[in-house]
């Protein structure tokens, strides 16, 4: 259940942040379009961290192992 609430999590952040883009461009409204950035850089930093997570889990290093 963790993990549906965090996709539900960066899926929203990614969606917020995709809308705030292009409504900050459409109208010209900076402030929002700066944002809209920011929150696609959370939405990417989230997926980073679990795509991270899950190679190490998958993949260990010989540093794991000792």
């Amino acid at each position: 259940m963790v993990k549906a609430k965090e996709r539900a999590l960066i899926l929203v952040v990614c969606l917020l942040g995709v809308a705030g883009v292009c409504y900050g461009m459409v109208n010209k409204d900076h402030p929002v379009f700066v944002i809209g950035l920011a929150l696609v850089a959370a939405g990417y930093l989230m997926i980073r961290r679990r795509l991270k997570a899950t190679i190490r889990e998958k993949y260990p290093s010989e540093k794991d192992l000792t």
